[in-house]
């Protein structure tokens, strides 16, 4: 999540801008390829490195481990530790948060990436770019140090970056004494070839695909849906792509802004949990814009949507947009404009929830316990099947033009200290009346649990 008591990153924002001219200057370039301060992902996704040629006493180096290790199923009552209350953004000796200058493809390979980076110096000793896949307050051994820049930069360049997948990065100061590390930015790599990016769906995903299909068809309903498999990144979909009505689907994403703050320590329990349970529970638009004004916004609603835009562009939502909070379109951002959201989108976000992207893995089973706290009177969806699986979801209901029905979730078990899950999103609209798609609805997540099962067998 950008930290939005920041102030400095709109100064860094604009000296990028405005002093264009000047990046040859103060920009470090490093070249990836066989370079000592490069950064290079394995092609599997599961390791990188990162070091100093000669002797540097400031080296810090970290290998990231492989996917983190899954804590038990979540309980009710089990509440993740926060992180210390951080500093105050922006004061004194750290540097502001780093900003994208640029990204460019230099290739069609998965570590294919270039990404130009630019920071207000706090100026008072050797920098550090520190760079992870996981939004987990750089915790040790889950991120990669590119190495030392002099205390005057305010640049840097890093290659061979890996496409198509959320990072953030920060920089680290050595102020002679201790470190004084700058808030994270989040940010979302390009995907320079779909072919690298996301592996081809199987036989058994394209027969899914096909059923799903055939169910839309035969319904004559307006219905989106995407299916990922979130062991292989395999995804399926039905219109995946098409703009949709979120309704209260959209504030999903807003209650993983909140968790990003709870662990980072922002704020603490029990409210904010509270309130996320009650959000979930019934659907609810108060409770959800509550949250984003007082917490993600730190009392300002509209400085709280721009953050979950600002969080939902760096897990690669390019195509979703909150203009208001759902159920407020008076409180818009642009105008009065619809909320949108696609499909494939929903799944991305999802996935990256599920990949520790957004927070750490003991708040992400914090997160999906909460998710399976909806009413038994909106389980007619995702709800609907895979009863021996736990089902962590959220509704969205709206009329617009015709009703819209939706639910976003991942259905997932575990087994012999394995976990299994996939990401489903079902988006519905213009429905001549209230709940006219349940029954294609209920029939697609019944297909999409029976591909599961068929895959890695019953809980």
């Amino acid at each position: 999540m950008e930290r939005m008591l920041a102030p400095g990153r709109e100064t860094a924002t604009r000296a990028g801008r405005s002093n264009a001219v000047k990046l040859i200057a103060g920009l470090v370039l490093i070249a990836a390829a066989a370079a000592s301060l490069g950064i290079v992902y394995a092609n599997s996704g599961d390791s990188a490195s990162a070091g100093n040629s000669g002797t540097n006493p400031f080296t810090r180096t970290a290998t990231r481990t492989a996917t983190p290790k899954v804590s038990a199923t979540p309980q009710v009552t089990a509440t993740p530790k926060a992180a210390p209350t951080p500093p105050v953004p922006w004061s004194y000796p750290a540097a502001a948060p780093p900003e994208i200058y640029a990204m460019e493809c230099t290739g069609t390979g998965a570590n294919s990436v270039r990404v130009f980076l630019l920071w207000n110096s706090a100026r008072v000793g050797p920098q550090f770019v520190d760079l992870s896949i996981y939004n987990n307050n750089f915790a040790p051994g889950t991120y990669v140090n590119v190495g030392q820049v002099g205390k005057d930069a305010w640049g840097f360049m890093l290659d061979g970056v890996r496409q198509g997948t959320s990072h953030t990065a920060r920089i680290n100061t050595w102020t002679g004494s201790a470190w004084a590390p700058s808030y994270g930015s989040s940010f979302y790599t390009p995907i320079c070839d779909p072919a690298a990016y996301t592996p081809p769906a199987t036989t058994d995903m394209l027969a899914l695909r096909d059923q799903i299909g055939g169910a839309i068809l035969n319904a004559r309903l307006n219905v989106a849906v995407a299916i990922t498999d979130l062991q292989t990144g395999e995804t399926i979909d039905v219109n995946g792509n098409d703009r949709r009505l979120p309704g209260c689907t959209l504030n999903l994403f807003a209650l993983m802004a909140v968790v990003q703050g709870l662990q980072a320590g922002l704020y603490t329990e029990p409210v904010p949990g509270d309130l996320i349970g009650q959000t979930i529970n019934r659907s609810d638009p108060i409770t959800a814009r509550r949250l984003m004004k007082e917490w993600v916004g730190a009392g300002d609603l509209f400085r709280g949507i721009n953050a979950v835009n600002a969080m939902m562009q760096s897990l690669g939502m390019g195509s979703t947009f909150m203009d208001h909070p759902p159920a407020y379109p008076h409180e818009s951002l642009a105008g009065g404009i619809n909320n949108s959201i696609t499909a494939l989108d929903a799944n991305r976000g999802l996935r990256a929830l599920w990949d520790g992207q957004v927070v750490n893995p003991q708040w992400r089973d914090y997160l999906l316990q909460k998710m399976t706290l909806v009413k038994p009177g909106l389980q007619y969806i995702i709800g609907s099947a895979g009863y021996d699986a736990i089902q962590s979801h959220k509704n969205g209901f709206l009329y617009e033009q015709g009703w819209a029905d939706n639910d976003i979730g991942i259905v997932w078990f575990e087994r012999g200290g394995q976990r299994y899950g996939y990401a489903i999103s079902f988006y519905s609209q213009y429905l001549p009346a209230k709940y006219t798609a349940i029954p294609v609805a209920q029939e697609i997540a019944a297909y999409a649990y029976a591909w599961f099962v068929g895959r890695y067998g019953y809980p």
